[in-house]
């Protein structure tokens, strides 16, 4: 069961909200302040965390923010000084996406995967490549193992399978002759005992002849 909001919003504050997410530039204030609606009207925190491809956390640190400071509060801070590298950005992202089921963030797979890291720190805004989410992988010193995309033994049985089909590939030509040679063999045999029944036949044939042609003694 999901946690619902204790949050309250007036009529001001929902009109401050509304007009928020029409002006904002930037998907990270919209998010927030349809978050914040949201939960002003009841619905789950781990429905907005799915609805919006975040995590709950981050529906709570909405939800502080606004109770704070209002709508002042969800916009997005200015960095000051030098910008933040691609790495420091996903780092504690990653760091986060691991703890999280990877199906609430509409994958179909129930662990997470390099690619599917990669495709959500791009949805949020962070472009890496699977690669480099694999390093710094192992820079935060988190395994993932590789998913068996085939079920045990398949491989093995793909390749008997095939041997099979080499194998009768290199005697199948044998197999023909000898199968030849064999009708060959009773063809012949047949047209010998055929003529040798038409012979005997005839001989009869011959010796009743003679027995109605020649007199009596």
């Amino acid at each position: 069961m999901g946690r619902h909001a204790g949050i309250s919003v007036s009529r001001a504050q929902r009109r401050q909200l509304e007009q928020f997410t029409t002006k904002t530039k930037y998907k990270a204030e919209y998010r927030a302040a349809q978050g914040i609606i949201l939960r002003a009207e009841g619905k789950c925190v781990d429905e907005i965390a799915r609805q919006f491809g975040v995590t709950m956390k981050q529906v709570f640190v909405w939800t502080r923010k606004f109770r704070a400071e209002g709508v002042d509060g969800l916009r997005v801070r200015k960095q000051t000084g030098r910008p933040r590298t691609k790495a420091q950005l996903a780092k504690p992202r990653i760091e986060e996406l691991i703890d999280e089921d990877p199906q609430a963030f509409g994958f179909l797979k129930g662990r997470w995967v390099l690619r599917d890291i990669s495709r959500q720190l791009k949805k949020e805004g962070i472009e890496m490549h699977w690669t480099s989410v694999g390093r710094m992988l192992e820079e935060l010193k988190i395994g993932l193992t590789s998913p068996k995309l085939r079920a045990p033994g398949s491989i093995k049985k793909n390749y008997a399978k095939r041997a099979e089909v080499r194998r009768y590939k290199r005697i199948a030509p044998a197999l023909f002759k000898k199968k030849s040679s064999l009708a060959s063999k009773t063809r012949n045999g047949l047209n010998s005992s055929q003529k040798s029944s038409d012979a005997g036949r005839g001989e009869d044939k011959r010796d009743t002849l003679k027995r109605l042609v020649t007199p009596n003694a």
